[in-house]
């Protein structure tokens, strides 16, 4: 069903891939204002949808091939990386703020502790990863990296 327009302006066609796109523009003007809670929405939004696309083309988004250099890791080594979670237990944990930031529940807290920050730098990471492997440029993403290496001395 079609939700009837206010009228304001005509309604847009636009690739999913230019919605995320604009989304991580967005994160990372936002990040750069530290205005880091709305950038780990936005960033985690894009790296959902870039995600996506890559598994539509029958890719590997960059937390899937994470997590399959872990377990490569753990196979070569014999070592317990990242507590030897499982491939499903790393994704919830690293997609926790992103969905903890979304949502809520009946039984969850409705108080959350998190760097913002610190969410913010590793979705937008995320999010360009799977951007660069698409071939989606994105505007921003040289003042992202030069603020990080100012910034973070990374």
């Amino acid at each position: 069903m079609h939700t009837p327009t206010l009228g304001y302006e005509d309604d847009t066609e636009i690739s999913k891939s230019e919605i995320a796109r604009e989304q991580l523009i967005e994160a990372i003007t936002l990040f750069l204002q530290q205005k880091f809670l709305c950038a780990v929405t936005l960033a985690g939004a894009a790296e959902c949808v870039f995600a996506g696309l890559l598994n539509a083309k029958g890719e590997k988004a960059i937390v899937e091939r994470s997590v399959e250099a872990i377990e490569k890791l753990r196979e070569m080594t014999g070592l317990a990386v990242m507590e030897n979670l499982p491939a499903n237990k790393i994704y919830k944990q690293w997609n926790t703020t992103r969905n903890s930031i979304k949502h809520h529940d009946k039984n969850e807290e409705s108080i959350v502790t998190i760097n913002f920050f610190d969410e913010a730098y590793w979705m937008i990471k995320r999010a360009l990863s799977n951007a660069s492997n698409l071939g989606i440029p994105i505007s921003n993403e040289i003042d992202f990296e030069n603020w990080c290496i100012l910034e973070l001395h990374l």
